[in-house]
């Protein structure tokens, strides 16, 4: 994977951008966004070097930590940086989350004007992070469309029972999105779930990446796959 934006197959303005890093991102190798467990002086370099050379201003990082919290950025504005979504109508203000595994989803107004990204893995889903984004961008009665970005695949994702149970006790709809597996336990459909609760959010169109980060570990970080610290980023502008 070596292209630089991501096009979604959407009906969004041209104007919404779209990035993801990689592993090996423009010749630079371990491209790691994230400060845990990593060289503070390398991660630095490499998001010194990606506001530098292809975004427009310095990406808005948040604090993530599995939740359902969103912040709305208005101005220079920055009330809590720990979140696992962030919204913004502002021209050329980059938001952004890192995953390696859990879905990076970017949800855009058709016209361009308003742009929403989240970071959604299991407990995202469980606390239905994308409701509670939904609760925000309805009130500007846009249209929206979303695109989910590489993400652990069904085929890769094993819970156990205990997992399963806390999706059930939400609601029997769930259980179409676990699959048992040679090991007494489930395939669960992390992308299947988010794209439910993305319709149930009056989204008509998802676009979706198709790359699942553990089948392309080459690629992408992978917690799951080798229990890498390291997360890759998700970057998302209007102009």
């Amino acid at each position: 994977m070596n292209r630089l934006f991501i096009k979604p197959d959407w009906n969004v303005s041209n104007n919404v951008k779209i990035i993801v890093t990689t592993k090996e991102f423009y010749n630079m190798k371990n491209f790691n966004l994230s400060y845990c467990n990593s060289s503070y002086e390398k991660t630095k370099n490499n998001r010194d070097y990606i506001q530098n050379s292809f975004l427009p201003s310095k990406p808005n990082f948040v604090r993530q930590i599995h939740g359902k919290k969103i912040i709305t950025l208005e101005g220079n504005k920055f009330n809590s940086y720990t979140a696992d979504g962030l919204i913004t109508k502002e021209k050329n203000k980059v938001i952004a989350i890192l995953t390696a595994d859990c879905i990076p989803i970017v949800i855009s107004s058709i016209c361009g004007n308003m742009i929403c990204i989240l970071h959604v893995g299991r407990k995202g889903a469980e606390y239905n992070i994308i409701n509670n984004a939904f609760n925000i961008l309805n009130k500007y009665k846009y249209e929206f469309e979303a695109w989910i970005g590489p993400a652990i695949s069904k085929k890769y994702y094993s819970v156990d029972n205990h997992v399963k149970n806390l999706f059930l006790n939400i609601d029997s709809k769930y259980s179409a999105f676990f699959n048992s597996n040679k090991k007494d336990l489930f395939n669960m459909d992390l992308i299947g779930i988010a794209s439910l609760q993305l319709m149930e959010n009056n989204i008509k169109h998802i676009s979706y990446s198709n790359l699942c980060t553990v089948k392309n570990n080459i690629d992408f970080y992978s917690h799951r796959y080798s229990s890498d610290v390291e997360r890759f980023g998700t970057f998302v502008w209007f102009e």
